[in-house]
């Protein structure tokens, strides 16, 4: 079943404020990093470096994320979006509204993560290397 053109654009507007949200962060760690250094002991230097790696961390998740949710808008436009990327069929539409920038529907999700497992990888480190194959 495919989706509604009501549900594409509820959708499309989770997204639109999904992106919003991440662009705002964003802003708000780089107006972190402006932060003037100071001369400190070891231990501020330590700390520093801790949250600078913690700020690198995050802001690949939320680089990723913005990627899945721009992939997802060009989606609703292009007319590919809700459609599993794996078995190409309809991704339900409840799975969507809790996650609008699903790739997989949860048969497939369940199947590529449990092969993941099986190798000894998360889905995220399995499914990364394979798609950039």
């Amino acid at each position: 079943m495919t989706l509604s053109k009501k549900s594409k654009n509820q959708l499309k507007k989770t997204l639109e404020d999904m992106r919003q949200e991440i662009l705002d962060e964003v802003r708000i760690q780089i107006e972190r990093s402006r932060v003037q250094d100071h001369m400190g002991d070891l231990g501020d230097y330590a700390a520093a470096d801790m949250a600078t790696e913690y700020a690198h961390l995050f802001s690949e998740r939320l680089t990723h994320r913005l990627q899945l949710i721009e992939d997802a808008l060009d989606g609703i436009e292009n007319g590919d979006y809700g459609f599993c990327e794996e078995c190409e069929e309809p991704i339900n539409e409840k799975r969507l509204q809790l996650m609008p920038f699903a790739l997989f529907c949860v048969r497939c999700q369940s199947e590529l993560e449990r092969q993941a497992k099986i190798r000894g990888e998360t889905f995220e480190e399995w499914y990364g290397t394979s798609r950039s194959e």
